[in-house]
């Protein structure tokens, strides 16, 4: 059975989408999926499942509305997806130093070729906080130097820029999701 990673967007964060680990956890079990692990309140989860990502994705996303009562928007992974976004991050140097100062931001889909535009007019418009990032694919690599509570690469500013939906998650996370996904 493969390996899922999941993310979700907007949980348990800033006192909106309130969503208990046990159940998350709970549903997930429901759903049939096995060796079921959260990782903190942020909506981290990683599990075995019979069936595609689309598949998962697709079951999660139908659960999680029921249950909240409204849409939540789940990104999945697997591990080896995690370990070549992790092979691809352009600020590992910066990302050893301090992993609380990059962040990965996981795409629903691919960005349009018109997302670039979007991110650099960020950068431009906010020139004084250093933001860096680069674009690949469905993955928005992110260098916060200020940190990441005042960063325009968050919520409705970068959704507009991308032109799909991301949720984000410091490089710390990213490395301990990693770890837990390898069965």
């Amino acid at each position: 059975m493969p390996t899922y990673v999941v993310l979700l967007r907007a949980v348990n964060v800033g006192g909106t989408g309130k969503l208990p680990m046990a159940d998350l956890r709970k549903l997930l079990d429901g759903l049939g999926f096995r060796n079921i692990e959260t990782y903190i309140q942020s909506g981290n989860v990683v599990f075995d499942a019979a069936g595609s990502a689309a598949k998962v994705k697709a079951a999660v996303t139908a659960g999680l509305e029921t249950l909240m009562g409204a849409p939540v928007e789940v990104m999945v992974r697997t591990h080896e997806e995690l370990s070549r976004i992790i092979d691809g991050n352009p600020f590992a140097n910066e990302a050893a130093a301090d992993g609380a100062r990059v962040h990965v931001a996981f795409l629903a889909g691919a960005a349009p070729p018109e997302a670039e535009a979007g991110l650099n007019r960020i950068v431009t418009q906010y020139p004084a906080r250093r933001d860096r990032y680069h674009l690949a694919g469905d993955t928005l690599y992110l260098h916060l130097p200020e940190g990441a509570a005042e960063t325009k690469f968050s919520g409705k500013t970068m959704d507009r820029a991308l032109g799909v939906a991301a949720t984000g998650r410091n490089w710390n996370t990213v490395l301990k999701l990693h770890a837990m996904s390898k069965r």
